[in-house]
C-alpha cells in the first residue's frame, strides 16, 4: 500500500510523515518511509555506492545539474528506492515522503516539456491515497530553517525573493493537479494533530478495504 505525501517545501510533509508513522506503528500496521535520499546509504542500496558525497553537497549539485539531467535523476532516484522496497515487503504501508509530485513540477517549471514529465511520470505505481499539504509560500519561508537552491529557483545564493516566486509556482500547479488527480488537500495551517488524525483515519479506512491489519 503506497502513501503519498505531497507539497511544495516547507508544507511539512516530512514532519506528517514522521508523525503518521509512529501513530500507524502503535495500531499494529507494518509501515515504512520511503527516502529517495535513502540512496546514500551504501548498506541498504550497495548499487549506489558510487555516490560517494554527503546529502547537503548532493543538494548543492542537483540545482547544478543541466537540462533532463536533473528530472531522470530525481525519478531514478525515486525508482530505486520504491522497486527494491515493494519487493522485499509487499505487505508493508509505505509512507512516501514527497514522491514524485513536487519534482515533477520544479522540473516543469525549471524547462523541461510538461508532456515527458507527465508520460515519465505514469511509470511510477499510482498510489493508494495521495495528501497534498497546502501552505502559503511566505510561511513556508518562515518554517524553513536553511535553504537550498533547488528550493530557491536553482539560485545559488538562496534569494529568499527567489524562494517565494518559485514556490508560489510549485504551489498553483500541484493545486491544479489535485483537482486532477482527486488528492486529498490539506491545509498545513491546521494544528499538527488535528492533520494527523486526518490522514491516519483516512489511511486506516483504506486499510481496512484491503484487509492489511
Amino acid at each position: 500500500m503506497l502513501i503519498a505525501f505531497a507539497g511544495t517545501d516547507g508544507s511539512g510533509k516530512s514532519t506528517q510523515v514522521k508523525e503518521v508513522k509512529n501513530r500507524l506503528l502503535k495500531e499494529g500496521y507494518k509501515v515504512q518511509i520511503l527516502d529517495k535520499w535513502d540512496i546514500l546509504k551504501s548498506e541498504k542500496f550497495p548499487e549506489c555506492k558510487f555516490i560517494d558525497t554527503s546529502l547537503n553537497d548532493l543538494r548543492v549539485n542537483i540545482a547544478e545539474m543541466q537540462g533532463i539531467s536533473r528530472a531522470l535523476f530525481l525519478f531514478w532516484s525515486i525508482t530505486i528506492t520504491l522497486t527494491k522496497d515493494q519487493l522485499e515487503n509487499g505487505d508493508t504501508i509505505y509512507l512516501l515522503d514527497g514522491y514524485w509530485m513536487k519534482h515533477a513540477a520544479s522540473e516543469i517549471e525549471y524547462g523541461c516539456d510538461e508532456r515527458w514529465i507527465e508520460l515519465t511520470c505514469k511509470q511510477f505505481p499510482k498510489a493508494d491515497l495521495t495528501f497534498y499539504f497546502d501552505v502559503p509560500p511566505e510561511i513556508a519561508l518562515k518554517r524553513k530553517p536553511e535553504l537550498t537552491p533547488y528550493e530557491c529557483g536553482l539560485a545559488m545564493d538562496l534569494n529568499k525573493t527567489k524562494f517565494i516566486n518559485h514556490q508560489t509556482n510549485l504551489r498553483n500547479r500541484l493545486l491544479n493537479w489535485a483537482d486532477t488527480y482527486q488528492w486529498l488537500k490539506i491545509s498545513s495551517l491546521e494544528p499538527k494533530e488535528k492533520i494527523t488524525n486526518f490522514v491516519v483515519e483516512k489511511i486506516s479506512q483504506v486499510t481496512r478495504e484491503k484487509n492489511l491489519l
